[in-house]
């Protein structure tokens, strides 16, 4: 019985934590988009976007605390050839983190992205955020070899689209480099995907 009041207590906690909070879609502030980098620089699991991408040339969406527009979290887009849209980057800050504030970021923003029509990449390595894109509908590929296999197009828009658009930034290259020299980082990635319906 006291287990079942804990997990009742603990979803009124997070339902009292999101009615605090917003979603805004708009590039990041300096101020903002530097300490979201700063943090990101400590994650061996994310490669990282620079500061001119949070601060206007990527979509982003900005989580915001009502009461003070405290930032709590962030969510960087990047809209790419051949019609897809890569969530590139689902960020909350470490004192707001197990309110339930990532998923209701994500699912919020992905209802907006989702007007678009645009097919939805995400990589990803923590549990987390597998259960967030299942929960929201995307398909889960264990590797890049199971998403592209037997798919021509498929191997086209990995192989060649994507890490083209994706590397052509050499903030992101040099990153990759630090992180995999610094904390042995080796980036094996899930994706998922989800059609527009």
């Amino acid at each position: 019985m006291k287990q079942k009041e804990t997990f009742f207590e603990n979803r009124v906690l997070n339902q009292l934590a999101l009615d605090q909070v917003e979603v805004q879609r708009r590039p990041l502030t300096r101020e903002e988009a530097i300490k979201i980098a700063q943090q990101i620089n400590d994650s061996p699991t994310i490669t990282g976007y620079s500061l001119s991408e949070w601060a206007g040339r990527r979509d982003t969406f900005v989580l915001l605390r009502r009461s003070t527009n405290k930032l709590c979290g962030a969510l960087l887009a990047h809209h790419m050839l051949g019609n897809w849209c890569e969530i590139a980057v689902v960020f909350i800050e470490r004192e707001y983190r197990r309110n339930g504030y990532g998923k209701y970021l994500f699912e919020t923003s992905l209802r907006t992205l989702s007007y678009s029509h645009k097919k939805h990449l995400l990589f990803f390595s923590r549990p987390a955020m597998e259960k967030m894109a299942r929960d929201a509908g995307f398909q889960v590929y264990e590797s890049e070899h199971d998403f592209v296999q037997k798919q021509p197009l498929r191997w086209l828009f990995i192989k060649f689209f994507y890490k083209v658009q994706w590397l052509s930034n050499f903030y992101r290259i040099r990153e990759l480099l630090r992180k995999k020299r610094e904390f042995g980082s080796k980036f094996h990635f899930k994706i998922a995907v989800l059609h527009p319906e």
